[in-house]
């Protein structure tokens, strides 16, 4: 977002990589909460019955689980082509010694892919159970080692080279590092109310409040008989625990980190970002809180969400760079970036770009008139 003490060619291909991680992560976390929902009320169901409240959300991520993890995976191409270009080295090095770990994630991804659709299938409700909950378990368990192993390279790749050497004569399967789990608990904490505010646009996109333009409940803390009100009730207390743990999460793994780095996060070039991500979290529970008292649902309030989520994704992602420039020189790559500049290839980019953006829109807009004419997804 603000990258001004670089050069021309290091801002550009920032800006690239910052922007098409966004993109990414707004996808990878409704997948990464999506399937911790299921998983969860899988188990519930296990222990206690069917849960009839939940079951509009249920049948909302089972439908568009599949497609939220074809856009997810293909949204991570840009970012990575960027990533090699600003740390060229480091990047590649952290890969070739995770290359047993690294390439594992492929095989996990079909594995997960296939029981997906499974999840989704006509004869689903059939199965025991046990079944279902083993399905939407190993399900979450296939995501949760993509995420790890994500977080195992990013950390990697921050380390010095003799690092690298010991985790490569280690034949080690895993790098141990204090960052990872609180690190990661930031990324899979903050998952959440970035899924809340996904299916409260889907059901409101979708004509599931059975109106387009708004729909008014009441106070969601009140007793209603509207059947809508137990779904908004569950988006909304799915957003305030998802934004509350990352504050904390978020706090957590500041403690963790090396006292230059801490100081880096908290100096005068993070403020811009610490802002942000600040007035993106706020708003987003300000504008969940006027969901839970008000149970008025439009198009303002919805975008209003998206624009407070990606302010915070946005905020996070910079930090996040932050830190990795805290113990990578940027700066000893400034004469590859502006040599990359020159290379060209930026149009046919922008062109593939555009071209697969506007085929997934279409796809989108077609499921959404046969909904409409009431074709039925089943």
């Amino acid at each position: 977002m603000f990258p001004f003490e670089f050069e021309p060619a290091t801002i550009f291909y920032l800006f690239l990589y910052g922007a098409t991680l966004v993109l990414h992560v707004l996808p990878m976390n409704y997948v990464l909460a999506g399937s911790t929902y299921l998983a969860g009320i899988a188990l519930w169901e296990l222990a206690r019955g069917p849960s009839l409240a939940q079951r509009p959300l249920v049948e909302l991520l089972r439908d568009w689980m599949p497609f939220a993890l074809g856009v997810t995976i293909t949204a991570a191409v840009a970012p990575l082509l960027f990533l090699q270009v600003l740390y060229q080295r480091p990047f590649y090095t952290a890969n070739l010694l995770l290359f047993h770990r690294w390439m594992a994630i492929l095989p996990v991804l079909i594995v997960a892919f296939y029981l997906l659709y499974l999840q989704k299938s006509h004869g689903w409700h059939k199965f025991a159970p046990w079944v279902r909950a083993c399905v939407s378990t190993g399900i979450l368990g296939c995501f949760a080692f993509v995420a790890w192993s994500w977080t195992e390279n990013h950390l990697l790749s921050t380390r010095p080279l003799e690092v690298w050497k010991q985790v490569y004569a280690s034949s080690d399967w895993f790098y141990h590092d204090p960052e990872l789990m609180p690190r990661l608990a930031v990324w899979y904490v903050g998952a959440f109310p970035v899924l809340a505010a996904a299916m409260l646009w889907q059901l409101w996109w979708g004509g599931q409040f059975g109106t387009t333009t708004a729909v008014t409940i009441g106070n969601l803390a009140q007793p209603d008989h509207s059947p809508l009100a137990p779904t908004l009730r569950s988006l909304c207390i799915l957003a305030f625990v998802g934004l509350a743990g990352s504050v904390v999460a978020g706090l957590g793994y500041f403690l963790f980190l090396d006292e230059p780095v801490r100081a880096r996060l908290i100096s005068s070039r993070a403020w811009p970002y610490l802002g942000v991500a600040s007035v993106g979290l706020l708003g987003q529970a300000w504008l969940w809180r006027y969901v839970w008292k008000s149970g008025c649902v439009c198009g303002g309030t919805i975008a209003s969400l998206a624009g407070a989520i990606v302010m915070a994704v946005g905020a996070a992602t910079g930090l996040r760079e932050m830190r990795r420039t805290a113990t990578v020189d940027l700066a000893a790559y400034l004469e590859q970036h502006t040599a990359a500049t020159k290379i060209g290839g930026i149009g046919v980019f922008l062109v593939f770009a555009v071209v697969c953006t506007g085929g997934i829109t279409a796809v989108v807009l077609a499921v959404r008139r046969g909904l409409a004419a009431g074709n039925s997804p089943k």
